[in-house]
C-alpha cells in the first residue's frame, strides 16, 4: 500500500490501540520505582482510547475532520505524563495531516517530524532517554528513507524506534540502575507495531505479551451524581444557548453544545433525560437521540473487574464543581481517598478530583468542573508528579485564569490551604501557596511490587519501603520497621515542629495507633497529629512541617 485515506488512518490507530492493550501489563512493569504506580501503558492506552472514541462520535468525512477529532480527544483524555506527551505527538501528527486528502509515506514522515516538534515544546525541561528521544529518532530516521510501500516503510521506522528504545537504558542513570528501557518509548513503538500488523493483515491481539502473576486491575465502586448520559441532535443551529445552558446545568453536568450545518449536538449527564428532551423540543425537533444508563454500566464494569468487590475501597462521592457566583478563587485539588476528600472540603476546596498513584485523572477530569464553575480564577493542586502535566494541559484549554501549582503530594496541598485561609486581599496567594509547598516534606510507606535496585538499595518484592519526597530512603519487613528510618532521612529536622500522619484504606486502626506511638517515641520534641486519609496502596503517608 502506497497511500492511505482517513478511513485507513483510523484503522491504523485502532490497531495501535489494540497493540498497546495487548502489551499494557509489560509497559506498566517497566516503571523504575517498584511502587504501585507503574501505569504508563494504562495511561497511554486510555489516552488513545478516548481519542478514538471522540473521532468515532464526530462521524468524520474527511482527513481534516478525523485528525481534528482525534487530536481533540487525545487532549481531553490525556492521563499521566506519558498520556499528555502522547496527546502532543498525536496533535503534531494531526497538524501535519489535516490538509491532506491522502497520506503517502513522505506525508507520514512529515507527521513524525511535526509530532517531535510539538512534543518537545510541551515539556518544560525535555530529557533524553525518554519517549521524546524515541519519537525524535524515528522522525530523523524516516527523513532519510525513500520507501513508498507502507509495510516496508513502517518496518524500518519500527527498527529505528526499537533501537532508540534499547538505548534509553544507557541514557538515563535511573533506567541503567533498574536495567529497564523507558516505558513511554516502549509504549510508542508498541503503538506503531500495531499499525504495521494492520498493514500486514495481522491481529495485534495475537502478539499479546503477558507477565507471570500479572495483578488484576481493581476498580472502586462509583455512585454517580447523574445517572443518564443523554445526547440529542436538535434540528437547529440557532438555539438560545444561554437559556439552554442555564436550564440544563440546573439538571445535570458535563454539558457540551456544538452547532454546525443547521444542527446542534447537545450532551449532558442528568437524572431526568425525558424532561431534558421535552425541554429541548420547545425550540426545534429532535433529529436523533441516545440515552445510556451510566450507573448500570459502571456497576457492571466494577463487578467484572472486582471478583471480590467486598474488599474494594470505600465508595467516594464525586465532587465536580462549584456554582457560587461569589467565589473569587476556586481551589482545585486531587485527592487519593475519602479521608482526604473530607479534609479538603473542610479546608475550603471547591473542586475535588479523585486520583493519585495508579489512578491518574485525565485532562477532562480537571477541565469539565473548571468550565462549569463560576469562579473568577482557579488554583490547581495536582498532588502527584505524574498528574501535573495533565493539569497544565487542562489549564491551557480552559479559557479561564487557571494557575497550576507544583504540589507533588496531597499533604503539600493541605499545608498550602491552611496558609491560604489566613491570606488577606492584598497578599500574593500564589506566592504563599508555593512557599508552603516547598517547606513541606512528605513521606509514605508502601510495599515493593518487584525486585529492583534503587538509589543503591536492593529492594525485594514485598519489602516495605519508606519514601521521602519521592526518594527511597529506607527498607523494612514491616510498616513500623520502615518508618523508623524516617529520623535518619535527609529532612531538615532543625526547623520542623509538626508531623502529620494519614492512615491508608488497608491499614487497621490498631496498627495505625501503634505507628503513631512509634513516631511520638522517635520524635518527642515534635507534635504528632493523626488522621484518616483513605488512600489505597500506601499504608501511611505523612508530612513534616
Amino acid at each position: 500500500m502506497k497511500e492511505i485515506g482517513y478511513v485507513e488512518l483510523e484503522e491504523l490507530f485502532k490497531a495501535g490501540l489494540a497493540s498497546l492493550e495487548s502489551r499494557k501489563a509489560y509497559v506498566n512493569s517497566l516503571n523504575v520505582f517498584p511502587v504501585p504506580d507503574g501505569d504508563t501503558g494504562t495511561n497511554m492506552s486510555l489516552t488513545l482510547k478516548t481519542a478514538l472514541e471522540e473521532a468515532d462520535r464526530a462521524h468524520p468525512r474527511t482527513m481534516k475532520e478525523f485528525v481534528s477529532a482525534l487530536s481533540s480527544g487525545s487532549l481531553i483524555g490525556a492521563r499521566g505524563n506519558s498520556g499528555v506527551i502522547l496527546s502532543q505527538i498525536i496533535r503534531g501528527m494531526a497538524t501535519a495531516a489535516d490538509n491532506k486528502l491522502a497520506l503517502t509515506t513522505a506525508d507520514f514522515t512529515e507527521m513524525l517530524v511535526k509530532a517531535t516538534e510539538v512534543a518537545y515544546k510541551a515539556v518544560v525541561t525535555p530529557v533524553e532517554g525518554t519517549i521524546l528521544t524515541v519519537v525524535r529518532r524515528m522522525a530523523e530516521g524516516a527523513s532519510g528513507l525513500h520507501l513508498e510501500d507502507y509495510a516496508d516503510y513502517m518496518t524500518e521506522i519500527i527498527r529505528i524506534g526499537r533501537q532508540a528504545v534499547q538505548e534509553t537504558t544507557s541514557q538515563l542513570p535511573a533506567l541503567a540502575e533498574a536495567h529497564v528501557v523507558d516505558a513511554g518509548g516502549e509504549g510508542l513503538v508498541t503503538l506503531l507495531e500495531g499499525m504495521l500488523m494492520s498493514f500486514r493483515g495481522e491481529s495485534p491481539a495475537s502478539a499479546r505479551l503477558t507477565l507471570e502473576n500479572e495483578p488484576e486491575e481493581q476498580v472502586s465502586q462509583q455512585e454517580l451524581t447523574y445517572r443518564y448520559d443523554t445526547v440529542m441532535l436538535v434540528a437547529s443551529d440557532s438555539l438560545p444557548e444561554d437559556e439552554i445552558r442555564a436550564k440544563l446545568t440546573e439538571r445535570g453536568d458535563s454539558l457540551v453544545m456544538a452547532s454546525a450545518g443547521g444542527l446542534t449536538k447537545i450532551h449532558v449527564h442528568t437524572n431526568e433525560p425525558y424532561d431534558t428532551i421535552k425541554f429541548l423540543m420547545q425550540f426545534a425537533p429532535i433529529r436523533e437521540g441516545r440515552i445510556e444508563d451510566m450507573q448500570y454500566e459502571a456497576d457492571a464494569y466494577t463487578a467484572a473487574k472486582n471478583p471480590r468487590a467486598d474488599q474494594s475501597p470505600a465508595t467516594r462521592a464525586p465532587v465536580v464543581g462549584c456554582s457560587d457566583q461569589n467565589v473569587d478563587r476556586a481551589y482545585v485539588v486531587v485527592s487519593p481517598g475519602a479521608g482526604f476528600d473530607e479534609i479538603f472540603r473542610k479546608l475550603g476546596a471547591h473542586i475535588i478530583v479523585s486520583g493519585g498513584d495508579t489512578m491518574n485523572p485525565s485532562t477532562e477530569a480537571f477541565l469539565e468542573p473548571i468550565k462549569t464553575c463560576n469562579a473568577k480564577s482557579f488554583m490547581v493542586f495536582p498532588n502527584n508528579k505524574n498528574i501535573i502535566m495533565a493539569a497544565r494541559q487542562a489549564a491551557s484549554l480552559a479559557g479561564k485564569d487557571v494557575q497550576v501549582l507544583d504540589s507533588r503530594h496531597p499533604v503539600q496541598a493541605i499545608a498550602a490551604l491552611v496558609q491560604l485561609a489566613s491570606c488577606g486581599p492584598d497578599d500574593d496567594a500564589i506566592a504563599v501557596a508555593n512557599e508552603s509547598i516547598q517547606a513541606t516534606d512528605f513521606f509514605s510507606v508502601t510495599r515493593a511490587t518487584k525486585d529492583a535496585t534503587v538509589s543503591g538499595l536492593t529492594v525485594h518484592e514485598g519489602d516495605f519501603m519508606l519514601l521521602v519526597d519521592d526518594n527511597l530512603v529506607g527498607l523494612g519487613q514491616s510498616v513500623e520497621e520502615a518508618l523508623t528510618c524516617l529520623k535518619d532521612s535527609p529532612v531538615a529536622w532543625a526547623d520542623k515542629s509538626l508531623i502529620s500522619i494519614y492512615r491508608g484504606s488497608d491499614c487497621a486502626d490498631t496498627a495505625f495507633d501503634a505507628l503513631t506511638e512509634t513516631l511520638a517515641t522517635r520524635f518527642p520534641d515534635l507534635e504528632i497529629q493523626a488522621y484518616f486519609g483513605g488512600q489505597a496502596f500506601y499504608d501511611i503517608v505523612g508530612s513534616v512541617e
